[in-house]
C-alpha cells in the first residue's frame, strides 16, 4: 500500500490553474500545511510530538489574533473612532516594528551562518536546528548553498536528533527546488537511522524527476549489508534502466566498494543463494534481475586488490556462483589476481592463486589469456615453483603458439635454476630463431647458470666454446663468475683458479661476487688462511665486501672448530657496512641478509650437541632482527635430532614453520628421517617418505639414503630370523630403493640442494650417486657377499660413465673403504692394499693445501684430517693378518706427519693389535698418550655387570672423533691379556716388564688392574688364554 503522501505529491507535481478569487480561501489552507503533513509522515512518535509543539508555537499568534482585539465588543459608533485611532497607531507601530524586525532578522541570520560555518561540528545540532527554525518564522530567505551545507552537517552526524532534523529539512524545501544533493543527504540520514523503507520512498520520489542520484549506491550498500534483497533488486533494476538510457551516471558500487572484502564475499554468497531460490519461484524476468545482481556482486567482491580476505570465503563464493552462471575466464582471472595481490605476504593466498590457475586449465577447461599467463609466470618465478613454470610454458605453446618475448627471460632463468639445461637450451634456440641474437649475453649467462645448478663443468666449457663459434660471444664478468662457481661447486680449486686467471687476462676487474665465490670455495675446503688472504686482497683493491664474503670467513673458521672467532665476526657483521646486492634470478650468492652466517653457527653447535649455545644464538638472532629462513629451522631441528628428540623436531616442522608460512623441503624431511633412524623408529621414517610424496616434494639423495638405511635394517632383521646363514644375504628392499633412485638419477637433482652450512668431504656431483653404492657395498661386504660387491662396483663404474660421460680417476674414499672391508673379509689382502693406495691418492687430492709441498709436514687441511679414518682401520687389520705390524707404525707416522689425525677408533684398534702381537710396552704407551685421558675410572660405571654396556654406550666412533679420548672395553681387555703375558714371563724379565709398564703408563695400568670380572666372551677367551 502506498503512503498517503504519495497522492499529495502527484498533485503538487502537476499544478493546475485556479479560478479567480480562489485565493480568498487561503485561510483554510495555510502555506505550511503540506510541509507540516510531510513532517508527520516521517519519524517516531516522540519526534512527531516535538515537531507539533514547535509548529503550534510558531502559529499561535496568528491563530488567536481575534481574541486579542479590544474593539470587538465596542458599539458601532465608538468602534469607528477606535478603528480610526487604531489605524493611525498601527501605521506608527508598523513602522517601528519593521525597523526592529529587520535588525532582529539580520542578527538571527548572522547567528545561523556563524553556527553553520563554525570550525568543528558541535556535539549535536540542536542549537543549529533551533536557530534554523527561528529563521523559518521570519521573512528571511536563506541562501540555497547554506541550506545544502546545513543538510550536509546534519546528515553526516551520528546523533539521531541531527539525522531526524535532516529528514525534516527536506520537507521544508519545495519540491521544485529540491536537487540530487538534497535527496542524497536525506537518504543518508534515513539509512543512518535504520529507516530502510523511508530511504527507499525518498529514492522513489527522487527518481521521478532527477536523472543521476548518488543515494542509489548508499541504499544498495545498506541493502546488501542487511541482506534486503528485495530493495537491492529495486535499486539494481533502476540502475540497469538508467544505464541503458544514459551514460556517465554515478557509480552504483561506490558504497559496496567500502565494505570489507570478506564481508562482501559472504553477502555475495547469500545473494547467489537468493538468486537460486528466486529462479525456482519467480518469473524469468524477476529471476534474471536477481541473478544479474548476484553475479555482479561476485565480480565486485573479486575486484578488490591488496586487502586481506578469507580464501575459504572466496572459494565458496566461486563454487556457489557456478550454480547460476557458467564459469568464465574473466571471473576466475579476477580471483587469481586478487590472491596474487596479497600473495607475497600470505602463502595461503599465494597457494590459492596457484590452485585457481590449475583449476582454470584443468577442470574448467578454459583458455588462459596472455595476461593471466604472464601474471602466473611472475608468481611461479617468485616462488621458484618449477612445476608451475612448466605448466605456463605448456599453456603458451598449446594456446598461443609460443611464449611472448617478455616471457623468455623469466622462463629460462627459473628453469635454469631448476637445472633443466635441455629445456633452457631449447628456449634459447627458439628465441634466437624468432628474435635474433641481440640478447646473447643474457642468454649465455642463463645457459651457464643451468650448468652451475647441475654441477657440470665440462658442459659449461662446451657451451662457452659453441657460443664463441656461433655468435662470437665473449663472456662478461658475470659469466666468468658463474664459470668459477661451477668449478668451486665440484671442489676443483685448480679449475676455479685457472678460470680466474682467464678473467684477469680478459682485462676485467673482479668484483665482490668474484671474491665471494673464491672465498666460499676455500672456506668449504677448511682453508681459513687462503680465505682471509683473498678477503684482504679484495679490500686492498677498494672492493666493498658483501655478505657472501663475510659468510665465507665464518664458514672457514667453523670448519676448523674455531667457533669463538667465527662468533665474533658474526657479531661484528651486524654493524658492518656490507654491499647489499639485489636478489637476481641468476644470483649465485642469494643471501643478501646476514642469516646464513648465523645458520653456520647454529649448525656447528647442533652437530656438537651444544643445545645451550643453539638457544643462545637463536635468541641473539631475534634480538638483532636477523630473519629466520628454512635453513635456520633445519638447524634447530638438527640440534634436537642429534639429542635423540626427533619428536620435538617434528613439531617445529608441523607447527612453527607452518605458522611462519615456511614450506618444508627435502632437507627438513631428511633431518627428521635421520633422527627417527637414530631412535630406531623406521616406521616413522616411512611415514615421512610418504608425506613427502603426498606434498609433491621430490626426494633427493639425502632422503633416499635414509630410506636405503631403513630398508637395509628391515632386510637384516628378516635375514637373521629366516636365514641362519646357509643362504647368501639378499637386501631386496634396500636394492629396490637403490634401483628406484638410480632410475631417476639426474644432475637436475643437485639444483634442489640448498646451500650447505658445513663443509662436505666429496663434491656434490659425485656424492649424489656414489653414496648409494658406498652403503650397499658396505652392507654386502660385512655379510661376506663378495660376488655382490663386485657386481655393485662394476655398476658404480657404469653409472659414473652415464653421469659424467667418463669415469673419474678414483672412487670416493667412502666407497673404497667399503671395498676394503669386503676384500679383507674375503682374505684378499693384496686387493685391500690396492684400495688403500687409491684412498691415499684420493685424499691427497682433496686434503692438500694450496701450493703445499707434500714432502713437508702439515700439508693436510684441517677439515680432511679424519678422511682416512675408516680405510685405515681396514688397512691395519689387513697388515696384521699379513704379519706386517711394523708397517702399521710406519703408516701411522706418515699420516700424522702429513697432518692427518687418527680417530679414537683408530687408536683403539692400533692398541689392540699391538697388545695381541706382543708389543705390550708400545700398546700401553699409546693408550696412555691417546686414550686414557678421558677415562673416568671403573667406579663411574657402577655395577660391574652393567659396566660393559655403559662403556659401549659412551663409546661412539662418530662422537669420539672430535670428542674426548676414551679406551674401549675391548681395548682394556686386550691390555689386560698383555699384562698377564708380561706377568707370566721369567721372574727377572717379567718383573722389569711390569715395572716399565707401571712407569710408562700408570693410569692405564690402574684401569687394567681395577677392571672388574665380567662373564663375557672377551674376558673368557682372552684372559683365560693368557693365564
Amino acid at each position: 500500500m502506498e503512503p498517503t503522501w504519495s497522492s499529495t505529491e502527484s498533485t503538487i507535481n502537476t499544478p493546475r490553474a485556479l479560478p479567480d478569487g480562489f485565493g480568498l480561501l487561503d485561510f483554510l489552507y495555510p502555506g505550511e500545511t503540506l510541509a507540516f503533513i510531510r513532517k508527520f509522515m516521517n519519524g517516531n512518535a516522540s519526534t512527531i510530538r516535538r515537531r507539533r509543539r514547535s509548529q503550534l508555537l510558531s502559529q499561535r499568534l496568528r491563530t488567536y489574533t481575534s481574541a486579542a482585539d479590544p474593539s470587538v465588543d465596542l458599539p458601532p459608533s465608538q468602534k469607528d473612532a477606535a478603528q480610526g485611532n487604531s489605524l493611525e497607531d498601527k501605521a506608527r507601530d508598523d513602522k517601528n516594528s519593521h525597523q526592529l524586525d529587520a535588525e532582529a532578522e539580520s542578527a538571527l541570520y548572522a547567528k545561523f551562518v556563524e553556527l553553520l560555518r563554525a570550525e568543528g561540528q558541535p556535539r549535536n545540532g540542536e542549537e543549529l536546528w533551533k536557530t534554523y527554525q527561528e529563521t523559518q518564522r521570519t521573512s528571511l530567505s536563506l541562501d540555497p548553498r547554506d541550506v545544502t551545507l546545513l543538510f550536509k552537517r546534519l546528515s553526516t552526524s551520528k546523533i539521531p536528533f541531527d539525522l531526524d532534523c535532516a529528514r525534516t529539512l527536506l520537507n521544508d524545501i519545495p519540491l521544485p527546488n529540491r536537487n540530487a544533493l538534497h535527496y542524497n543527504h536525506a537518504i543518508s540520514a534515513a539509512l543512518e537511522l535504520g529507516d530502510m523503507r523511508g530511504a527507499i520512498n525518498l529514492h522513489r520520489e527522487a527518481t521521478q524527476g532527477i536523472r543521476y542520484l548518488q543515494g542509489s549506491s548508499m541504499i544498495l550498500k545498506y541493502a546488501v549489508q542487511q541482506s534486503k534483497w528485495g530493495y537491492a533488486e529495486e535499486i539494481w533494476k533502476y540502475h540497469l534502466d538508467k544505464k541503458q538510457a544514459h551514460v556517465g551516471q554515478p557509480d552504483i558500487w561506490e558504497g559496496v566498494n567500502s565494505m570489507p572484502t570478506t564481508e562482501l564475499m559472504m553477502k555475495a554468497v547469500k545473494a547467489v543463494d537468493c538468486a537460486i531460490r528466486r529462479a525456482e519461484t519467480s518469473t524469468f524476468d524477476d529471476a534474471e534481475i536477481m541473478r544479474s545482481l548476484a553475479i555482479s556482486l561476485v565480480r565486485r567482491a573479486l575486484s578488490t586488490r591488496k586487502t586481506e580476505f578469507s580464501v575459504t570465503s572466496q572459494l565458496r563464493m566461486l563454487r556457489m556462483s557456478r550454480r547460476i552462471h557458467q564459469p568464465d575466464l574473466a571471473l576466475y582471472k579476477a580471483a587469481v589476481f586478487q590472491n596474487i595481490s596479497v600473495g607475497r605476504q600470505s602463502p595461503e593466498h599465494s597457494n590459492m592463486a596457484l590452485k585457481l590457475y590449475r583449476e582454470i586449465r584443468g577442470k574448467l577447461n578454459l583458455v588462459p589469456d596472455l595476461g593471466l599467463l604472464m601474471a602466473m609466470l611472475k608468481r611461479f618465478s617468485a616462488l621458484r615453483d618449477s612445476q608451475g613454470m612448466y605448466e605456463v610454458l605448456e599453456d603458451y605453446r598449446t594456446h598461443h603458439g609460443a611464449p611472448p618475448i617478455e616471457a623468455y627471460p623469466l622462463l629460462m632463468a627459473q628453469l635454469a635454476r631448476h637445472g633443466d639445461f635441455d629445456t633452457v637450451e631449447e628456449l634459447f634456440r627458439a628465441f634466437i630463431d624468432k628474435y635474433g641474437s641481440g640478447e646473447i649475453q643474457n642468454h649465455a649467462r642463463t645457459l651457464l647458470f643451468a650448468c652451475l645448478r647441475r654441477a657440470e663443468a665440462d658442459r659449461a666449457i662446451n657451451v662457452l666454446q659453441s657460443l664463441r663459434q656461433a655468435y662470437g660471444y665473449e663472456p662478461d664478468l658475470e659469466a666468468w663468475n658463474i664459470l668459477i662457481a661451477i668449478y668451486a661447486r665440484v671442489g676443483d680449486y685448480d679449475g676455479a683458479t685457472a678460470i680466474f686467471d682467464k678473467l684477469m687476462a680478459a682485462n676485467l676487474t673482479p668484483g665482490n661476487s668474484t671474491y665471494g665465490i673464491l672465498m666460499g670455495m676455500f672456506a668449504k675446503r677448511s682453508d681459513p688462511d687462503t680465505t682471509s688472504a683473498l678477503y684482504e686482497q679484495a679490500l686492498s683493491t677498494g672492493i666493498k665486501p658483501n655478505v657472501a664474503m663475510v659468510d665465507s670467513l665464518v664458514l672457514a673458521l667453523i670448519t676448523c672448530d674455531r667457533f669463538d672467532e667465527a662468533y665474533q665476526i658474526v657479531q661484528e657483521a651486524l654493524t658492518m657496512d656490507l654491499d647489499k646486492a639485489k636478489r637476481q634470478p641468476l644470483s649465485i650468492a642469494e643471501d643478501v641478509t646476514r642469516t646464513r652466517m648465523w645458520n653456520t653457527l647454529l649448525s656447528h653447535c647442533a652437530m656438537n650437541k651444544r643445545l645451550d649455545k643453539v638457544a643462545e644464538i637463536q635468541k641473539r638472532m631475534h634480538e638483532a632482527g636477523v630473519p629466520f629462513d628454512n635453513i635456520t629451522y633445519a638447524t634447530l631441528m638438527l640440534s634436537l635430532c642429534v639429542k635423540n628428540m626427533p619428536g620435538a623436531a617434528l613439531r617445529i616442522k608441523n607447527v612453527i614453520m607452518r605458522s611462519h608460512g615456511i614450506r618444508p623441503t627435502t632437507l627438513h624431511y631428511s633431518i627428521l628421517m635421520g633422527g627417527f633412524m637414530q631412535t630406531k623408529e623406521p616406521n616413522k621414517v616411512l611415514l615421512l617418505a610418504n608425506e613427502m610424496l603426498e606434498n609433491k616434494i621430490s626426494p633427493t639423495f639425502s632422503s633416499q639414503n635414509q630410506l636405503l638405511r631403513v630398508a637395509s635394517k628391515i632386510d637384516e632383521q628378516e635375514d637373521d630370523q629366516v636365514n641362519p646363514g646357509d643362504e647368501p644375504f639378499q637386501a631386496r628392499r634396500a636394492e629396490a630403493v637403490m634401483r628406484q633412485a638410480l632410475e631417476t638419477l639426474n644432475p637436475m637433482e643437485l639444483a634442489a640442494l640448498g646451500p650447505t652450512q658445513r663443509a662436505q668431504s666429496n663434491p656434490v656431483n659425485v656424492a649424489f650417486y656414489s653414496s648409494y653404492f658406498s652403503y650397499m657395498i658396505y652392507l654386502y661386504g660385512k655379510k661376506h657377499s663378495f660376488a655382490k660387491v663386485v657386481e655393485l662396483y662394476d655398476e658404480y663404474i657404469s653409472t659414473a660413465r652415464k653421469v659424467h660421460g667418463g669415469v673419474e680417476g678414483i672412487a670416493p674414499v667412502e666407497l673404497l673403504s667399503a671395498l676394503m672391508l669386503t676384500h679383507f673379509n674375503a682374505g684378499e689382502h693384496a686387493e685391500t692394499e690396492k684400495c688403500w693406495q687409491l684412498a691415499m691418492e684420493k685424499s691427497e687430492k682433496l686434503a692438500r693445501k694450496v701450493d703445499a709441498d707434500t714432502s713437508q709436514p702439515g700439508w693436510v687441511l684441517y677439515k680432511y684430517r679424519f678422511i682416512l679414518s675408516l680405510p685405515l682401520t681396514r688397512y691395519m687389520q689387513s697388515l696384521q693378518a699379513m704379519s706386517r705390524v711394523n708397517d702399521i707404525g710406519t703408516t701411522v707416522d706418515y699420516l700424522r706427519h702429513a697432518g692427518y689425525q687418527l680417530s679414537v677408533h683408530n687408536w683403539n684398534k692400533y692398541t689392540q693389535i699391538l697388545a695381541q702381537e706382543g708389543r705390550a710396552l708400545l700398546a700401553f704407551e699409546i693408550c696412555e698418550k691417546h686414550l686414557i685421558q678421558g677415562w673416568p675410572g671403573w667406579e663411574h660405571f657402577g655395577n660391574s655387570i652393567r659396566a660393559k654396556a655403559k662403556i659401549k654406550k659412551q663409546w661412539n666412533p662418530k662422537s669420539l672423533d672430535r670428542g674426548r679420548p676414551f679406551p674401549h672395553y675391548e681395548t682394556l681387555v686386550y691390555l689386560a691379556g698383555a699384562y698377564l703375558d708380561a706377568k707370566s714371563l721369567p721372574y727377572g724379565t717379567g718383573t722389569r716388564m711390569l715395572q716399565d709398564l707401571e712407569k710408562l703408563a700408570p693410569r692405564t695400568m690402574e684401569a687394567v688392574l681395577k677392571m672388574p670380572k665380567i662373564d663375557d666372551g672377551y674376558q673368557d677367551n682372552l684372559l683365560r688364554r693368557s693365564e
